[in-house]
């Protein structure tokens, strides 16, 4: 008989991360660092990590915090990705 407590909870991030990482937290922490470490932008390493798992990179939406959220943004309108939103001081 297997005892329920010591499986994982099979949460929508669970199932998205494959058990690698507890919470969001977590999850948005590894890109983070994982960017720096490769000299890479948030968004490129996040989809080298989907690309990798074999994810859906919609499917990675509730596993980014908020920061890493806005990192994703900023990174986006800096590269003309997306409209400028926010707003920002001249260079």
């Amino acid at each position: 008989m297997v005892n329920d407590e010591t499986l994982p909870k099979l949460t929508n991030e669970f199932l998205i991360t494959k058990g690698e990482f507890n919470s969001p937290e977590e999850f948005s922490v590894f890109i983070e660092l994982e960017a720096k470490r490769r000299g890479l932008g948030f968004f490129e390493t996040l989809m080298d990590y989907c690309e990798e798992k074999d994810i859906e990179p919609v499917s990675v939406a509730k596993s980014i915090t908020s920061s890493l959220k806005q990192k994703l943004q900023a990174e986006a309108e800096d590269l003309n990705l997306l409209k400028q939103k926010t707003a920002k001081l001249p260079n």
